[in-house]
């Protein structure tokens, strides 16, 4: 966009220039490269700087290129020096002793989603030491559809009369799937001028012409200039960032040809349609998250951890590998990343959307963990172990620690406020042991979260395992390499330099590479962009500032979401939730400016779910036209609760006396030095009670397809999955991200491409990225690490919610499961 901005910006004193200069006199110092008839809608090499300088603006000339001169006797000493940019040119020409210099720009007048496919550009040519003698030449194209561009350019040489040109090309093959559209162009071009200043203007006779590329990367086309009786055949080989060809002009007496070659910014399509097949090596490693947060901020510094990768970017990634002609698979060496089942399952979609392509994915070993197994299972097409390797394939399991009798000890006591036994995100600090109604929800979570397992499992490997999926699991660990491979656990025990020959045994090709090829666009139209603003929701939900990605502060997110409901250029918000929840005040402030979106600003909202969105979670979420969950996205956790403290019993231990003066009945009331009174405590419950009254009515209003019976049936503080919240109505879909983007779709109900823009990241500061877990390589630094990253999680609870008198968190978070 700032390119675009920048070459418009620059384009307006070329403008004005042209039109100062249209009724002046003189010859035009245009040569060779003027007389080439190029068809100026479709020119497609280095030269449409000269020939159509709009087309600057399609990226389809950059690069940095040379052409030579050759007349009908001899190589001469004139040559071209192009400099390309996808908005701005630089040519250099020598002739002999002449020099001459040409500026040109061009750039799309408008954003995608105003008016996509019309550019825009002129060029300014002078001969060097005569800057005020030089020529334009503006030109502007148009392309409506696939199949058609219109272009028209305006020459205004110094001391002689205009000169217009009008062109128009077409794709017959558009309308046929049989064959791609850009293998042929038919053009024609007509001249509006007068050579003679007592002339009246009129059209010449057209310039015809034919452009083909039958076979990738060989591009051969000709034109026939009925005025000057004059041909121009041109022809070019593309292999890779390579363009090479040339041009011959033939006409009476003046006959000449054009070698030429340019290195270009993209590749093109495999030369001759040949590809060489590949592996690409893809480096899965770190955190996966929904959205990269800053680690630390400093000012206008953001620090990032290069550890943290978006879900988003791993799924362009295997995006671009599926369009990569090069690449006929996916293979993944010791991959090694935490996530959530539910961003693990995003995953699983995008390599199988890969696979449908025909491509193979395949995995390396040395040992393979509980949720590496889970997930490289359900999408392999082969799975190689080191012959010394394990294994750990587990299951599932939730364990919580209960810390009721520990500080009972120390003379602390927790009353926990909850709308429901099923909410017990308090629980731990409350009882002595699971209670019944928790281990009935934990129990019922964990199996719906293995049959999805058990269902991936047999779905990506059943056919090789030796029994079902269930007693593979319960059969293990493996912690003998040999034994995996009997059970149909991996394909073949092999050490890491034998990869290659195992790969080109099982699939006949081996060659690996980590980049992946951009290649040349060919379309000609683009679609008109329907914009999209992605609002990310990760962490605890508080009250505040805060940074994105890190907590959802109040503040913070008001304000993203208030900025692009306003906005006249979104036409929907999708809200990526992934949260357990918290303040429940703050939640209600937020929900309220999401339903302000939809009331005052029309625009539909769809909540995309990630690994959590419970409790407050589910809460800023009840109200959009569409949710979307995995089918093991935690979610629901309708419930309220309160957790408070009396430390009565432990400062008479440790011998400190209290002494209070208050004015006013309950001034001391939330106060740990001293007991509760009953009335103290039915005002906390009866603020709970209404805190939950209000829960339900918000998800029964925003849940048509609910009753009201209905949402307090499955409300209660239960945490479900998103299969089951499929299932009783409190998710609409089940999908990830790309799930979203189509009910976004249908929602807005417009022609054209869907386009989502993070609304979230401000642009502005300096952003350092880093790998901080190199900074912990040292043992007794990660020792420190894992006994204080409980404290600091408590501390960071006792921080966010501290003030809060009512919460709506969720007890159960992608953390707490073990797989």
């Amino acid at each position: 966009m700032k390119s675009i901005v920048k070459a418009l910006i620059l384009l307006l004193p070329f403008l004005f220039c042209s039109l100062a200069m249209a009724q002046t006199k003189s010859d035009s110092i245009f040569v060779f490269l003027n007389k080439q008839d190029f068809p100026i809608a479709s020119v497609d090499n280095m030269f449409i700087p000269i020939s159509n300088p709009s087309l600057l603006g399609t990226g389809s000339a950059s690069g940095i290129g040379l052409a030579y001169l050759n007349d009908e006797k001899e190589w001469q000493n004139h040559y071209w020096i192009f400099l390309n940019t996808d908005f701005l040119s630089y040519i250099y020409e020598r002739d002999h002793s002449n020099k001459y210099h040409t500026l040109a720009l061009g750039a799309e007048l408008f954003p995608a989603h105003i008016l996509p496919n019309l550019y825009a550009g002129t060029n300014y040519r002078w001969q060097e030491g005569g800057f005020e003698d030089g020529s334009f030449r503006t030109g502007v194209t148009y392309r409506p559809h696939n199949s058609t561009s219109l272009a028209f350019t305006w020459d205004n040489p110094k001391h002689q009369s205009p000169y217009y040109r009008l062109g128009l090309a077409v794709r017959p093959f558009v309308f046929t799937d049989a064959i791609a559209d850009y293998r042929l162009e038919l053009s024609v071009d007509a001249n509006y001028a007068r050579y003679e200043t007592d002339k009246d203007y009129e059209f010449k006779k057209p310039v015809l012409g034919i452009q083909t590329q039958i076979l990738d990367g060989v591009k051969v086309g000709a034109t026939y200039n009925w005025e000057e009786e004059s041909a121009l055949v041109n022809f070019s080989l593309c292999p890779r960032n390579l363009e090479a060809g040339g041009l011959l002009r033939s006409k009476k007496n003046d006959n000449y040809g054009i070698a030429w070659a340019q290195l270009t910014d993209w590749e093109h399509k495999p030369f001759l349609g040949h590809t060489n097949p590949s592996w690409y090596k893809m480096d899965l490693k770190g955190n996966i998250v929904t959205y990269t947060a800053p680690k630390y901020k400093i000012g206008k510094i953001k620090i990032y951890d290069t550890g943290d990768k978006s879900i988003e970017s791993i799924i362009d990634n295997i995006k671009q590998a599926k369009d990569d002609l090069e690449i006929e698979g996916i293979l993944l060496k010791n991959p090694s990343f935490s996530t959530s089942l539910a961003l693990q399952e995003e995953l699983v979609d995008a390599f199988n959307d890969f696979k449908s392509s025909g491509k193979k994915v395949c995995f390396y070993y040395d040992n393979i963990g509980n949720g590496g197994y889970i997930f490289a299972s359900s999408i392999a097409d082969k799975i190689y172990l080191n012959p010394t390797g394990s294994v750990d394939l587990r299951g599932l399991s939730i364990s919580s620690p209960y810390l009721k009798n520990m500080l009972a000890s120390l003379g602390i006591e927790v009353l926990n406020f909850r709308s429901h036994e099923y909410k017990d995100a308090g629980n731990m600090f409350s009882e002595e042991r699971m209670t019944p109604a928790e281990r009935e929800a934990y129990e019922s979570l964990l199996q719906s979260l293995y049959d999805q397992i058990l269902q991936r499992m047999e779905t990506g490997r059943g056919d090789r395992l030796v029994a079902s999926a269930d007693e593979i699991i319960n059969e293990g660990p493996y912690f003998i390499a040999n034994d995996a491979l009997e059970k149909g656990l991996v394909d073949a025990l092999i050490y890491e330099d034998q990869l290659n020959k195992q790969l080109k045994k099982d699939f006949k090709f081996s060659s690996q590479h980590k980049e992946l090829t951009e290649y040349r666009e060919y379309a000609w139209a683009k679609p008109k962009e329907n914009l999209v603003a992605v609002i990310y929701a990760s962490g605890n939900i508080v009250s505040g500032k805060g940074t994105p990605g890190q907590k959802i502060a109040q503040e913070t997110s008001v304000d993203l979401i208030r900025k692009a409901r306003k906005d006249k250029q979104y036409k929907g918000i999708i809200l990526r939730v992934d949260s357990g929840g918290g303040s429940a005040q703050a939640s209600d402030i937020i929900l309220r400016e999401l339903e302000l979106a939809k009331t005052e600003n029309k625009k539909p909202i769809v909540v995309s779910m990630g690994g959590t969105a419970a409790s407050g979670g589910y809460y800023i979420s009840c109200n959009a036209d569409k949710i979307i969950a995995e089918p093991s996205t935690l979610t629901g956790s309708i419930g309220v609760v309160g957790l408070m403290f009396n430390g009565t019993d432990m400062f008479q231990k440790i011998k400190v006396n209290w002494d209070t003066v208050k004015k006013g009945e309950h001034a001391d009331m939330v106060s740990i030095n001293r007991p509760w009174t009953e009335e103290e405590k039915q005002m906390v419950i009866r603020n709970i009670e209404n805190c939950y009254d209000d829960f339900v009515m918000k998800v029964d209003a925003g849940r048509p397809n609910m009753t009201l019976e209905q949402v307090k049936q499955y409300a209660q503080g239960r945490v479900w999955t998103g299969e089951q919240a499929q299932k009783i109505g409190l998710v609409d879909e089940l999908g990830g991200l790309e799930k979203a983007k189509e009910s976004m779709s249908e929602l807005i109900g417009k022609k054209g491409k869907l386009t989502l823009v993070d609304a979230t990241t401000k642009k502005e500061g300096v952003k350092i990225s880093i790998n901080i877990g190199e900074l912990n390589v040292f043992t007794p630094v990660k020792a420190m690490n894992t006994v204080n990253s409980d404290y600091i999680k408590l501390y960071e609870l006792w921080s966010d919610f501290g003030q809060d008198k009512a919460l709506m968190l969720c007890p159960v978070v992608p953390e707490t499961l073990q797989f």
